[in-house]
């Protein structure tokens, strides 16, 4: 019998494996990227206040924004990559038992939604990135407002498979014993 889409899976460990390998691939990329930038990227994206967003731009000077500019190619393909990490990995990596299979759904849906709600912190930062330096701008607080649910959902996510890899380690452990 065939499985349906919204079923979880029986444990994949290959396709787990290479969605695992390119989310953390992705990930450090845009590390790697904006590593350079103080205060962090992280800092500008959950700014509310357009004096301390603008403020954050120019202290990151010409090359700090020419970097910035330049990892949104990588961060919109890196939108794709994680929705489908999330995805895979609530689905196929075995942490959710068959009668879990709701628990499996949703979990399976947080990684997905971060990424529409990135999507628009992206789209909204190139908005303001195009316009005039130092212009108040609504998109600065709707910018910093998706970040935090995006970042919150991302957390959420991990605590979740954390606490699921956990149970299963325990599981085995005591197996073994």
């Amino acid at each position: 019998m065939a499985r349906r889409f919204d079923q979880p899976a029986t444990g994949s460990p290959v396709v787990t494996l290479l969605a695992t390998l390119a989310f953390v691939v992705s990930q450090f990329h845009l590390g790697y990227l904006l590593h350079q930038l103080r205060p962090n990227v992280l800092v500008l994206q959950l700014t509310f206040d357009a004096d301390r967003y603008w403020a954050i731009l120019q202290a990151w000077g010409d090359d700090g924004l020419r970097a910035y500019r330049a990892h949104f190619p990588y961060d919109f393909a890196h939108l794709f990559i994680y929705a489908l990490f999330g995805r895979v990995l609530a689905t196929r990596a075995g942490l959710f038992a068959p009668d879990e299979a709701w628990a499996a759904r949703c979990c399976a849906w947080l990684l997905p939604v971060a990424a529409l709600f990135d999507l628009a912190e992206n789209l909204l930062q190139l908005h303001l990135l195009a316009g005039p330096a130092g212009a108040p701008d609504v998109a600065v607080p709707l910018s910093a407002g998706c970040s935090a649910v995006k970042w919150g959902l991302a957390a959420l996510f991990a605590l979740l498979i954390g606490a699921r890899v956990a149970r299963k380690c325990a599981r085995i452990g005591r197996a073994s014993q």
